[in-house]
């Protein structure tokens, strides 16, 4: 195994990579929740980030590590999230065990609850 190629990996553009950011969305974004992660979000000018975090009671290591890939994966292949955001995939355990086309649906499942929740709260606003 080797380091996916550019058309596979997620760009670096995409992640979100300072812990400052990351903290941000931990203490003042909102969270959408499904049976295999929960998405902390936070609106960003610029473009869209992502970051991957898993907690030690999933498990060990190697599951930690399986359920972040996996996170990834889908996130990668479900374009449909909004931009102008950073967000943070928290994993649970049930992103282990799920069919990954099923992991993949409830991201998109995600995508549309965050775009719902991004469109009225920038009406909300005034912005846009």
């Amino acid at each position: 195994m080797g380091r996916r190629s550019g058309a596979q990996a997620l760009p670096r553009a995409g992640r979100l990579r300072r812990a400052s950011d990351v903290q941000a969305v931990f203490e003042h974004g909102s969270r959408v929740e499904t049976r295999a992660f929960v998405v902390l979000w936070r609106p960003r000018p610029g473009i869209r980030r992502a970051g991957f975090a898993v907690s030690r009671r999933v498990g060990g290591a190697v599951q930690r590590n399986r359920v972040r890939r996996r996170l990834r994966e889908a996130y990668r292949q479900s374009p449909a999230f909004p931009s102008n955001l950073m967000m943070v995939f928290v994993g649970r355990s049930a992103a282990a065990s799920l069919p990954f086309p099923e992991l993949k649906m409830e991201m998109e499942r995600a995508a549309a609850r965050l775009a719902g929740r991004v469109d009225s709260s920038a009406v909300l606003t005034g912005s846009r």
